[in-house]
């Protein structure tokens, strides 16, 4: 049975490696669209709303805290080392990816990144545990989604760019709001959580920067 275990476990270690993988890939070659158009489809690799998405849902597919948190890293760890591996690789062919070697300093960044998104994550998973705090961290996420939201709104508006960002948060935020609400036990505490989150975010990352 134990064996067993293990070989699930490892199995799904794989299994976000490889989504690690393909995120990489996508946010990379997302670059070859321009940055300041009314869409700018490459904003997929510079904001965070594709990243909080991405992650929410590594944790809800696992199987226990120890599970979600090695995860989210294996999944960010591959998706990091893909996205400049492939700078890299891009940077002897293609101008605009600037070869000056590996990005090792970025790297390192990201990857100790990734293991506060892992904690992070261990702490998240006890929203399986329906009790009052599982309706906070339940509203976490979807309060991050929500500040960012309102971020790129207030910057399309003013910049008239940004489009696809946004039109993926909207879609990413109801669809991952409403499906934590009916599962909060408490819907109260999960709205209050999210009105406040969402406002203490917005203000302290995204309206400095607008």
């Amino acid at each position: 049975m134990f064996k067993k275990e293990i070989h699930v476990q490892f199995k799904s270690y794989l299994l976000y490696i490889g989504f690690g993988l393909a995120a990489a890939m996508i946010t990379r070659l997302s670059d070859f669209f321009p940055n300041d158009d009314l869409w700018s489809f490459s904003s997929i690799a510079t904001l965070f709303g594709f990243w909080m998405v991405t992650v929410t849902l590594v944790i809800y597919f696992s199987s226990s805290n120890i599970n979600a948190a090695i995860n989210v890293f294996v999944y960010l760890t591959a998706m990091n080392f893909s996205f400049y591996f492939l700078n890299y690789v891009l940077g002897f062919f293609v101008q605009m990816f600037d070869n000056e070697g590996f990005q090792w300093s970025l790297f390192i960044f990201f990857t100790m990144f990734a293991l506060v998104c892992s904690v992070i994550s261990y702490v998240l998973y006890f929203w399986n545990k329906e009790n009052k705090w599982s309706n906070v961290l339940y509203a976490l996420p979807v309060s991050g989604l929500a500040a960012e939201t309102i971020g790129v709104s207030i910057y399309l508006y003013n910049n008239h760019t940004f489009l696809f960002q946004l039109i993926f948060n909207w879609v990413s935020l109801i669809l991952l709001g409403y499906w934590f609400y009916r599962k909060a036990n408490n819907k109260w505490i999960y709205i209050a959580t999210i009105g406040m989150i969402t406002l203490i975010g917005y203000l302290l990352v995204y309206h400095p920067f607008l």
